[in-house]
């Protein structure tokens, strides 16, 4: 199945994709429209809410995520590696795994920047949210448009970095990089489920940004990019990863072990959208501190890359595999075994 899945990430997406789109807009099938828009809004407040009909949106979008991503990386970011001079294989394919991520978590951040801004929780530029502002009149069940797509996309994307996670060449921190994306999962679902979209919010643009540079400086390296720029750019990406995972995340992490119990009544009631009580209050928090033990431990690798800086020697990304072995290669033997 996952070798079939590998080699029809394009085509299979492709037809998926048109047939829903004929089927909404040609063919006129009322159901059709339930992968494509949200269906739950009051037509008082113009707020969106849950609704079973999400479960065709999420799923839509792991499709389209998959079409997206196979056609950038084989149409647009190979070519462009192609032109660039990028003469090794594995390195062109490095170059477009890190592209994707580069072009998505650019995407993802601005739009989460503007759905935080947006919100009561904005701060200001120095530092994004305010705490107790995560829980000011919890559960929030009525949410603008465009902040329940872009959480529902986000979902969507993270769901599909599993398949993706299965058909990259291996790194050597595959088990925690797993752990990561299913700890992740369990939070986005989680929050969505009890209602907790803010914190959601917050954590999803506190978790980007260094994606982004660090997606970013790696690209420059296979490009062929001089060493000091690189190096420069993962200075930048220690720094934010330093402010933004463990300072501001510490406080989301802090919020939810203190501030909440203080803020909101301990209440289960599923049909008033009430999730918090004292059997489920700590679910949460266990997820954002495993999530911040795997943060710990990448920054640590991180550390690892600094010494070897200040020694005089180049970056080098500390969870890859020896490249030696062409990435494709790699591939097909994790998709045919």
């Amino acid at each position: 199945m996952l070798s079939f899945m590998y080699r029809h990430q394009l085509d299979v997406p492709a037809a998926i994709i048109a047939v829903v789109l004929v089927s909404h807009f040609q063919l006129r099938i009322p159901f059709a429209e339930t992968f494509l828009f949200l269906q739950n809004q009051d037509p008082m407040t113009g707020l969106y809410s849950k609704a079973w009909t999400d479960f065709n949106f999420i799923g839509f979008w792991i499709v389209v995520f998959t079409f997206l991503r196979a056609f950038m990386m084989t149409m647009v970011l190979k070519p462009f590696a192609v032109w660039a001079g990028v003469k090794k294989e594995h390195q062109q394919n490095r170059f477009q795994e890190e592209g994707w991520v580069c072009i998505y978590y650019s995407i993802s951040w601005t739009l989460g920047m503007y759905v935080l801004r947006t919100s009561p929780v904005w701060n200001n530029w120095t530092f994004w949210f305010k705490p107790e502002a995560l829980f000011e009149g919890y559960p929030h069940t009525a949410l603008p448009h465009v902040m329940l797509w872009y959480y529902y996309v986000q979902l969507a994307f993270w769901l599909q970095q599993i398949f993706v996670l299965h058909i990259e060449a291996p790194r050597k921190d595959f088990w925690a990089l797993l752990a990561h994306h299913t700890v992740t999962l369990l939070l986005i679902s989680g929050s969505a489920l009890s209602n907790f979209w803010r914190a959601g919010n917050v954590v999803f643009v506190v978790m980007d940004l260094a994606d982004i540079i660090l997606a970013f400086s790696k690209s420059m390296k296979y490009l062929g990019v001089s060493n000091r720029i690189c190096d420069v750019f993962f200075g930048t990406f220690m720094v934010t990863w330093l402010y933004t995972r463990h300072y501001m995340y510490a406080y989301i992490l802090h919020g939810f072990m203190f501030t909440a119990y203080e803020m909101i009544p301990f209440e289960l009631d599923i049909s008033q959208g009430k999730w918090y009580c004292r059997e489920l209050a700590w679910l949460p928090i266990l997820g954002l501190a495993l999530l911040q033990v795997l943060m710990v431990y990448w920054f640590a690798l991180i550390l690892r890359i600094l010494v070897k800086i200040l020694k005089g020697h180049s970056a080098e990304d500390e969870r890859s595999e020896d490249e030696a072995e062409p990435v494709e290669l790699v591939e097909k033997k994790k998709v045919v075994n």
